[in-house]
């Protein structure tokens, strides 16, 4: 199969091209022997959206990312990118076709230093580049970034947000149209968070458009236009961010039950609570 957009082999399932979302998940499951951590899961996302995951530690989003990214294959269901079956292609056939990811741990490639690990993903993306038209790739991408003045620092020089930065300029390194992002701004200061949202909806003005996973629910909800809750590896909710952040089963998956009616009773969002709210709940169970 020489292009998957182009000629999709007998045993893809293909759906409108012209009509079809960027990306859809349809009855998707990945089981780890009895595990289901990905369950039945579907849903789409148009080209130019920015959308948001959220759910509890262990509800499947990396898992999600995963699947959708290539390094690893669904038990059932099919995903589609741009109207085509894309379960078979590897990693590297996806990142050529614009579809590139991050990863929650950032492994700058050793002895590298910032702007040769953005060739890096620049090389892995592109086909027919040369050494001077990676290196270029990459000076752009450090620009957008504002990691231009570290080109030469080593990875471990970096700071946990600048780290952040590399995973995010490795991956627009490949000139993505799909960007997944896992967690980029856990660990970050509140500053950096603000920063990274920023950032965030700067590339999805590009024309890339956006899939994020994100703990931090104020900055999910600042940056998405719509959110996707997973539960166990289900999905529970899909809205826009003040709907979901409201629904009664969201509050519940992250505090509990007991703890959710008090909350609901007292007609707040998932948006209002803090890290402390959380913290405390978890003191008090």
């Amino acid at each position: 199969m020489s292009d998957a957009l182009s000629q999709p082999t007998e045993s893809n399932t293909s759906l409108h091209a012209h009509d079809a979302p960027l990306l859809q998940l349809a009855g998707v499951t990945k089981r780890f022997g009895g595990l289901a951590a990905v369950n039945d899961l579907s849903f789409s996302l148009q080209k130019g959206e920015i959308l948001g995951v959220i759910g509890p530690n262990g509800a499947g989003k990396s898992t999600m990312v995963n699947l959708i990214g290539g390094s690893m294959a669904p038990n059932s269901g099919a995903i589609f990118y741009q109207g085509h079956d894309i379960n078979r292609l590897p990693p590297n056939r996806r990142a050529r076709l614009g579809i590139a990811r991050t990863f929650q741990i950032t492994q700058p490639f050793a002895g590298l230093n910032v702007r040769e690990n953005v060739m890096v993903g620049a090389f892995f993306g592109q086909r027919g580049l040369d050494r001077a038209r990676a290196l270029h790739v990459a000076d752009e991408v450090l620009e957008r970034v504002n990691l231009a003045h570290k080109a030469t620092f080593k990875g471990d020089q970096l700071t946990i947000a600048d780290r952040k930065r590399l995973e995010m300029a490795r991956a627009l390194a490949t000139s993505p149209q799909l960007l997944l992002l896992d967690e980029v701004m856990s660990g970050l200061t509140a500053t950096e968070v603000a920063q990274a949202v920023e950032l965030i909806r700067q590339i999805n003005k590009t024309g890339v458009t956006v899939l994020v996973i994100e703990h931090i629910v104020r900055a999910i909800a600042k940056v998405s236009d719509r959110i996707l809750v997973l539960h166990h590896g289900r999905k529970i909710a899909e809205d826009t961010p003040s709907q979901v952040l409201s629904d009664p089963r969201v509050i519940e998956a992250y505090l509990g039950e007991r703890y959710a009616k008090k909350r609901m009773q007292d007609e707040v969002s998932l948006y209002s609570l803090t890290v402390e709210d959380v913290e405390q709940h978890r003191e008090e169970e």
